[in-house]
């Protein structure tokens, strides 16, 4: 496992403000003797430039800081486990005895993609389809994941549009949207109308791009020994199929999705706590049932230990009557979820 800092004392962590900074130092040289250069102590700015990153060993009581940005950027894209500020803090309070498991964030529906091969087949004016697209995808749902968890392996999202693969979906007749036209192939929108001629040769060149993700996806579960995998979503009513509502009871503002396997009851209760106290109602497996997890760990090939749960934002919880997101409630949730990630430091 790499960063596995109780072996080797490897941390890559990163920070947002100059207080995350002097508290990084202090814990560095207060708890572990660290000798710091007084330069570094006296910074009060952070650059425009700076990569906000420490590479810490532990064990040799050394670091890099100012790292020049192409090579933060190849660190990002190794795989290489960050750790934000917050979860360094309380790794700090456990005396570094715990390694967390490794965030996943997994954006299956935010794709802005048309790919030529697959937009032939639209047969609606483009642009009710691309009103069709806007409607039903996960409007920046993306912009959620925290900061410190986007580059790398950390954060995937798919894409393409989900109008024209929807790689969340199952192959076959076990798929229940498969009955309303909209399986990985949609051949029909949420109200009915047929956008697409489906043909065998459509789902095909449609498959290419659905195989890759699901492949992409399995060999994250291969890298990384202990996953916390988050499948994030956004919904609207007005989307919602009918059979899915139950009569007199009002969408939640947050749908939790479990799973009986992979869903431990202290995730459940930890995301719960933290969204019902900032406000949030919470529907568990309503109006959307279940979480995402990947074919390798669900076919029993991965030796990967895997917790996993769906976040299904209603938009009203940050998006604006005419469907745009609003800045300060996208950065209100990334808050509460990096302050859940802290929370599930130790969770077994």
């Amino acid at each position: 496992m790499k960063n596995n800092f109780k072996k080797n004392g490897n941390m890559r962590v990163r920070f947002e403000t100059p207080e995350e900074r002097t508290e990084i130092i202090r814990i560095l040289e207060e708890q572990r003797g660290f000798r710091i250069d007084e330069d570094l102590k006296q910074l009060t700015k952070i650059h425009p430039y700076d990569t906000r990153t420490f590479d810490i060993n532990l064990k040799f009581k050394t670091y890099n800081y100012w790292i020049q940005p192409f090579i933060g950027a190849a660190m990002m894209s190794s795989g290489v486990r960050f750790y934000s500020a917050q979860e360094f803090f309380r790794i700090a309070e456990l005396d570094f005895k715990v390694v967390p498991r490794y965030p996943v964030f997994h954006v299956p529906h935010n794709g802005w993609e048309f790919p030529k091969e697959l937009m032939e087949s639209v047969c609606i004016p483009q642009d009710h389809f691309m009103k069709y697209h806007e409607e039903m995808q996960d409007t920046d749902i993306s912009r959620i994941v925290p900061s410190a968890y986007r580059g790398g392996d950390m954060c995937h999202t798919f894409r393409i549009s989900r109008l024209l693969c929807d790689v969340e979906r199952f192959i076959g007749p076990e798929e229940i949207m498969e009955q309303y036209g909209m399986g990985f192939c949609y051949e029909k929108a949420y109200d009915g109308t047929v956008i697409k001629h489906m043909t065998e040769a459509l789902k095909e060149k449609t498959l290419k791009h659905y195989r890759e993700y699901h492949e992409w996806m399995d060999r994250i579960c291969n890298r990384h020994p202990r996953i916390l995998l988050f499948d994030m979503h956004s919904y609207s009513d007005r989307i919602i199929p009918a059979s899915f509502l139950q009569e007199g009871r009002p969408t939640p503002d947050l749908c939790i999705g479990t799973d009986n396997r992979f869903t431990p009851p202290e995730l459940t209760k930890i995301i719960r706590r933290r969204f019902t106290e900032a406000g949030f109602s919470i529907g568990f497996n309503y109006p959307y049932t279940g979480c995402y997890i990947p074919n390798t760990i669900l076919s029993g090939e991965s030796k990967t230990d895997m917790v996993a749960i769906m976040l299904e934002f209603h938009k009203r919880t940050y998006c604006d009557q005419n469907g745009h997101s609003i800045l300060e409630k996208l950065r209100k949730i990334e808050m509460i979820i990096c302050q859940i990630i802290v929370d599930c430091v130790d969770l077994v």
